[in-house]
């Protein structure tokens, strides 16, 4: 799904734990995943990329 950076930063990343195992917030464009579509919105580029709604 495509999120304004400012939407993903509430959105939950699996792959970022913090020391009692509770997960942390996307950190959208300071990860390295993170892939533009369309000019202000992204994905997560370890959820592969999203499909277009037709």
């Amino acid at each position: 799904m495509l999120y304004p950076e400012s939407e993903a930063k509430f959105k939950y990343c699996p792959y970022l734990m913090t020391s009692d195992d509770k997960m942390k917030f996307c950190q959208g464009t300071m990860c390295m995943m993170w892939r533009f579509a369309d000019g202000e919105k992204g994905y997560c580029g370890l959820a592969g990329k999203p499909e277009d709604k037709k």
